[in-house]
């Protein structure tokens, strides 16, 4: 997800967010876009390491296809 991705979603439930005026915030506000911000990097998280991890699995596989190939394994 890029910045403007998540401003996208910070701005769509709170359209005040998008003007030149102040923003004021309760704390219990700040905590939900704080807890909010946490589960959508969470996620993001969790599916790049899992992008990761099934390129370097595809990768090992490729790479142990190529040595047998050639005898080394």
């Amino acid at each position: 997800m890029t910045k403007e991705e998540l401003w996208k979603i910070y701005s769509k439930k709170n359209p005040s967010f998008n003007g030149d005026g102040n923003v004021t915030m309760s704390a219990r506000g700040l905590r939900k876009m704080f807890d909010t911000t946490w589960e959508i990097a969470m996620y993001q998280g969790e599916e790049d390491v899992e992008k990761t991890e099934q390129n370097f699995q595809q990768r090992t596989e490729g790479l142990d296809h190529l040595m047998s190939i050639f005898g080394m394994k």
